[in-house]
């Protein structure tokens, strides 16, 4: 181990959503190295060591934090423990990564960045959308000012068909994970599907509107037997949605939809955005986006301006776990991993810090807030103790 690497523990490394991309991923970063791992299944943070060549091997979060030989942690834990998490981390001097949501309410957000701030640490949410190479090739365009100013930004969830490896790998259970359908530990209540990915669609939304700020959302939630809300198991809570939202900046405004039709009824699959400019238009595909299996692959990024279309491709390299077009597991991690270490060393705010996470929150909330309630909902009146899992 190189002292002047960043050493990094990973939190929460046997599960079964993030770790897995995580271990991955820190093998693609520079200037960091993955020291430790922890969980509180002994047997399966040694199979993990083990597999990773990694020697610091811990089923007690307490332990590393006390470790000087650790520099920073990556917490890839359920959403309830982020804020109890980030706190004592904060509390030992350890900079922070935590995957998104950021927590479970506005308040935990608000208490999570002003202990990184007293610290003096760096804090930085893994919301891996805004590190997507083409998200960000998009994002460049926009700001070379090839579609004009920003008016409208539509996005598109549809089914995405994840690779056979990827399901050998989680023993045929697909992401089917206890805790993201629970009202209390995802944080979402009757809604966990739209708190599990709201965080990914809003940083999308804000970070293609060259950042503008959400002011008021407005949400319509329909399950597919046309009952509210989800009961059962995991596809029962992955309720349609169609979320509509006005930026602070009153000329633009977005929204977003599920769309749960089988891969083989849709021109696309996965997640896409359109960007709607006053002088032209952007398609781009992210999480899982491309076309069906056997059908021919769209561009990851297309511009269409002034009667012609140009095509773009970040060449991000091979996705392990999607049948896509575009990179989005492994890749868009490492991209915003390599920010993280980039920005400790530099001294510098990351681009994706707790401000961001907390913004991207206060919407997902919002969302939940008027699904339940049947009424639009600002953002900013959206009380800093309310929880989805307490309304």
């Amino acid at each position: 181990m190189s002292s002047s690497k960043l050493r990094v523990a990973l939190i929460g490394a046997a599960g079964k959503v993030a770790a897995p991309c995580h271990l991955h991923a820190w093998r693609m970063v520079n200037d960091a190295e993955l020291v430790a791992v922890c969980d509180l299944d002994q047997q399966a943070v040694d199979q993990i060591g083990d597999q990773w060549g990694i020697k610091k091997r811990s089923t007690s979060y307490e332990a590393l934090l006390a470790d000087p030989e650790i520099d920073a942690v990556d917490i890839v834990t359920p959403p309830f423990l982020h804020a109890d998490m980030t706190l004592a981390a904060a509390a030992a001097g350890k900079h922070i990564y935590v995957e998104k949501p950021m927590a479970r309410s506005a308040g935990e957000t608000v208490s999570m960045i002003d202990s990184a701030s007293t610290a003096g640490i760096t804090l930085m949410v893994g919301e891996s959308y805004v590190f997507h190479g083409s998200h960000v090739k998009a994002r460049d365009l926009i700001d070379a000012g090839e579609i004009g100013d920003v008016l409208h930004v539509r996005q598109t969830k549809g089914p995405w068909v994840m690779r056979p490896e990827e399901l050998d790998r989680l023993e045929g259970k697909g992401h089917f994970i206890p805790w993201r359908i629970d009202p209390e530990l995802s944080g979402g209540g009757p809604y966990p599907s739209l708190m599990d990915h709201g965080s990914h669609f809003f940083a999308t939304a804000r970070y293609l509107a060259v950042d503008e700020s959400i002011e008021a959302v407005s949400t319509l939630a329909v399950n597919m037997d046309g009952t509210r809300g989800g009961n059962g198991g995991e596809a029962r809570h992955d309720s349609v949605f169609s979320v509509s939202w006005r930026y602070d900046n009153p000329a633009i405004d977005g929204m977003w939809a599920r769309v749960s039709s089988p891969p083989e009824a849709s021109e696309y699959v996965g997640f896409r955005t359109e960007v709607f400019g006053e002088r032209g238009m952007i398609r781009v595909f992210g999480d899982g986006g491309g076309a069906p299996a056997g059908s021919s692959q769209p561009a990851p990024v297309s511009l269409i301006a002034g009667g012609t279309t140009r095509a773009f491709d970040p060449n991000d390299s091979e996705d392990r776990a999607w049948l896509s077009n575009v990179n989005y597991y492994d890749r868009a991690h490492a991209n915003a991993l390599q920010h993280f270490v980039d920005s400790i060393s530099n001294g510098t705010p990351p681009r994706y810090g707790g401000e961001d996470g907390a913004a991207d929150i206060g919407a997902t909330l919002a969302s939940i807030k008027s699904a339940i309630d049947g009424t639009p909902v600002r953002v900013a009146d959206l009380p800093l103790d309310w929880t989805a899992y307490g309304a």
